[in-house]
């Protein structure tokens, strides 16, 4: 049975019984600032398990992409690991209870899956007797087979009455497969601790909220949340050895496996477990960049980033010496095209990013082959033999650097390498690492935002079509605190049933404008804010009481609004142009649209070019000229698809979608605010296009009458440089082109009479004996920097190998100090560092350096002389016989 199979016929099962099917949520959660990643199917029914906010349905299932991190070092070592995997799952939500869920979980793998009964297990909590009585009596269940566990086992979260967290908890029930006696031979249950029984599936009943101390209080509504990990049960089904050896991971292993000329299981294990752990990675990859997440050095990026690099070097150790990861895109879109046929449509734009970033990580893995160099020529410095641990652990966790070929490196330059501190720092890490994956505080944040959710459903937005319109004040937050009323110059936030404010969401920023109700009441609405489906008027009451209740009236700033949408309209003339300028691949990574300019993030590799920047701006001007009607429709998400619409990369949709169309040009989904027809945009003008990120382009723009500012600002500029050089506008560039060059000659002029002033400083530079050694003491003037390091250097050729020279220079605001001492005499007799710490100390200054060389600086000009002065006492202070 193949894994598209497997899914849809868990799906479609728990459809025909009622439940919701739902689309996989993003791998960046949704409305879940506290995760890092979606790692559990229910994390999107956050609220529905809670009972607040509006619920359209009490049944759901959906196959959630998950990516978990914690048992990294297990992946593609042990037979069930993963970073990316599909978690099945079904849920109530105050609906149906354990009776439903054991029964049907039963009825599934017996009936539809064809697993004889006696290739089954279950453990339940040791306190749990309703569930093991249903698995004994109703499901037949032998008790033989039946576990009682305790709290680390069967509980969720685990442990959680004595350790916690606060919030939903309770007991569970698993389901365990037998692989077979050649897995476990004699092991015939699940309390031993090995490979033959496999945890299928775990039943969570949430009917306890767990409270300080570990108070168990019952919940007002029971929910269900089950997991099936979609991999380990396709692995039960095809009996193969891994979840990796599975139909959609078999493909992957096998290319990276030609790839590197070797043979899938046909040699050693450890490569077996490399290929492995390539190919999970290389779906975890794929599919954080194809839900929007992108390279960086911090949160998810970090992750992405992390992730791709320890498959860069597995793939070295196998011998692959190329970068390789973007071709393995391809490969994992076509396995996973059924289920996700957007990872598919943007493979190249994928492959594309992961090329990039690997390009960039071979060349740090050269830096890490620099610093293990540098560390190796310390450590035989200090008289050691052994490179430390914790320095092996540096170039791994900075670098990526594997311990293994730093070692070999280290051999070879006679060391050895402290394998015992390598562990322990690695150790270290995976415990801080670990730690940082716990559950933290409440399962669900509670506040005001939560409890403003238990009173109502989405906030219903009126101002597509309005400007002005009544709403009832549903909540008001003052502070932390939710309250009845607040009175005049009061900061709040207030909820309305409907509103015509648009609140933050889709890159366009929130509206602003006032509320006005009885009783003299005027609230200024600063900004608006959307979360979750509610909009939160942010702002003060400038007169009057606003009560919880009352009717009010929500005006926005009309011209503001305006501008705005110009701007978000824009933005979609600006996607299509940059379409038909660079390609297809020039997705929208992101943008931002406010009323007095906007920007736009798109996928491109490099900078747009002055005549790809000049026609884009042709284009969108073109656009606007032609007046296209703008017009959006409702429709399904089924039907946008087949309409034509383009879907932003990462988003999530819901199953009703606003689509709008600028007739001719483009057909984005989008939830913003928009023009009835592209002329009253006015006009377009790009101010800047520079790089955000690796791979990601940003154009930032004005429209409207912002762009005709803009316009008469630069001719302004123009016309005040052509009256000043005394040319005509169409002569200003070649009349700027000659100044420059007449200035780059002057430098070249001045630099070379500089020069020649230095070599006649050095010509009359007297050199006095000290104790058997040469001594230069020279006041270059104003040279300083490079100028004086050379001047030192030619002063210590003309002194011998027994000299010492200093020199130094000023300017009105910093002293230049350089000390070099002879072969014959550096470090043995004087140390040039030790010598102009001492001077430098005398102008307000630092510095330091070898004993052949030495170089520092000074705040304080003034001291110049005085220091030279006393220059030739310091030597002799510091000169040995």
């Amino acid at each position: 049975m193949k894994t598209d199979e497997i899914r849809s016929k868990y799906l479609k099962f728990f459809e025909e019984r009622g439940a919701k099917l739902c689309a996989s949520d993003s791998l960046v959660p949704s409305n879940d600032p506290t995760l890092l990643f979606t790692g559990a199917g229910m994390n999107q029914f956050k609220d529905y398990f809670l009972g607040i906010g509006k619920m359209d349905f009490r049944r759901a299932t959906s196959c959630q992409k998950c990516i978990r991190t914690g048992d990294i070092m297990n992946v593609g070592v042990t037979s069930s690991h993963h970073t990316f995997f599909e978690m099945l799952g079904n849920f109530s939500f105050g609906d149906y209870f354990k009776r439903e869920a054991i029964t049907w979980a039963w009825e599934f793998l017996t009936g539809e899956m064809k697993i004889p009964e006696s290739k089954l297990q279950v453990s339940v909590h040791e306190t749990d007797g309703e569930a093991f009585n249903m698995w004994k009596d109703e499901i037949g269940v032998p008790e033989s087979r039946i576990f009682r566990l305790g709290d680390h086992d069967n509980f969720w979260p685990a442990d959680a009455p004595k350790l916690g967290p606060n919030g939903p908890c309770g007991p569970c029930s698993e389901i365990f497969y037998d692989r077979g006696e050649q897995y476990g031979p004699g092991i015939m249950d699940i309390t031993h601790d090995c490979r033959r029984w496999v945890e299928i599936w775990n039943l969570v009943f949430t009917q306890f909220d767990r409270q300080d101390g570990g108070k168990l209080e019952p919940l007002s509504q029971c929910n269900i949340d089950t997991g099936m990990g979609l991999e380990r049960m396709v692995s039960c089904m095809q009996q193969t050895e891994t979840n990796m050896d599975i139909d959609i991971f078999l493909p992957i292993v096998n290319t990276i496996a030609e790839m590197a000329e070797k043979g899938y299981r046909k040699g050693e294990k450890s490569d077996d477990v490399l290929m492995r752990r390539v190919a999970d990675h290389a779906r975890a990859v794929t599919f954080c960049i194809g839900d929007g997440v992108l390279p960086a050095n911090s949160h998810r990026g970090y992750v992405l980033k992390r992730l791709l690099r320890r498959a860069v070097l597995d793939g070295r150790t196998l011998g692959i010496r190329e970068a390789f990861m973007d071709k393995l895109v391809p490969v994992v879109a076509e396995v996973m095209k059924q289920p996700y046929p957007e990872i598919a449509q943007r493979a190249e734009n994928i492959a594309a990013t992961v090329a990039n970033e690997e390009s960039k990580f071979l060349s740090t893995l050269d830096k890490g082959l620099t610093m293990i160099d540098m560390a190796v020529r310390q450590t035989k410095a200090e008289g050691k033999k052994t490179l430390s641990g914790a320095t092996a652990f540096e170039l791994y966790d900075t670098y990526g650097f594997p311990y293994e070929l730093a070692e070999e490196v280290v051999e070879k330059e006679g060391l050895s390498l402290d394998r015992e501190g390598f562990e322990q720092a690695m150790t270290e890490a995976k415990m801080k690492a670990r730690e940082g994956a716990k559950m933290k505080g409440d399962v669900f944040a509670k506040g005001p935002i939560t409890e403003v959710k238990k009173l109502t459903g989405e906030t219903e937005f009126l101002g597509y079509d309005k400007e002005k319109a009544p709403g009832k004040v549903i909540a008001i937050i003052c502070g932390e605190n939710l309250v009845d009323e607040a009175g005049a110059d009061s900061e709040v936030t207030v909820v309305l049933d409907k509103t015509t404010f648009y609140g933050e969401s889709g890159g366009q920023i929130g509206d602003t404008g006032i509320l006005v109700g009885p009783g003299n009441l005027v609230v200024a609405i600063d900004d608006t804010q959307k979360i979750d489906g509610l909009h939160f008027h942010v702002g003060r009451v400038e007169s009057g009481t606003i009560k919880k209740g009352m009717e009010v009236s929500c005006e926005i700033d009309s011209a503001r609004r305006l501008d705005i949408r110009r701007n978000h309209t824009v933005t979609h003339l600006l996607h299509k142009a940059l379409h038909e300028v660079v390609g297809d691949r020039a997705e929208q990574k992101g943008s931002y649209v406010a009323p007095d300019r906007m920007r736009f993030d798109f996928q491109h590799g490099q900078a747009l070019t002055r005549d790809e920047r000049n026609r884009v701006e042709e284009l969108v001007n073109g656009y606007i000229l032609e007046n296209h009607p703008v017009k959006t429709d409702v429709m399904s998400i089924e039907n946008a698809k087949k309409a034509g619409a383009m879907a932003l990369f990462g988003e999530k949709y819901g199953d009703t979608v606003r689509v709008v169309t600028v007739d001719g040009v483009s057909t984005e989904l989008c939830g913003g605010t928009h023009m009835n027809e592209t002329a009253p945009i006015g006009s377009f003008r790009i101010i800047n296009e520079e790089s955000v990120s690796a791979g990601v382009r940003r154009i930032e723009a004005l429209t409207g009458a912002a762009a005709y500012r803009y316009g008469r600002e630069q001719n302004d500029i123009i016309s005040s440089l052509s009256r000043e050089l005394k040319v005509g506008q169409e002569e200003l560039y070649n009349r700027i082109q000659g100044i420059l060059l007449e200035a780059k000659g002057l430098r070249k002029t001045t630099m070379i009479l500089k020069r020649e002033q230095v070599r006649s400083q050095l010509d009359e530079v007297k050199t006095i004996d000290l104790k058997g050694i040469k001594l230069a003491i020279t006041n270059m003037g104003e040279t300083l920097g490079p100028d004086l390091a050379d001047a030192a250097d030619a002063v210590k050729r003309k002194i011998g190998d027994e000299g010492v020279a200093i020199l130094a220079g000023a300017d009105s605001f910093k002293v230049g100090i350089v000390v070099t001492v002879g072969k014959n005499i550096a470090g043995k007799r004087l140390h040039a560092g030790n010598v102009i710490k001492k001077l430098a100390g005398m102008v307000g200054g630092g510095g330091g350096g070898r004993p052949d060389m030495a170089q520092a600086g000074g705040k304080e000009p003034q001291k110049l002389e005085e220091m030279l002065a006393a220059a030739q006492g310091v030597v002799e202070e510091e000169l040995k016989d």
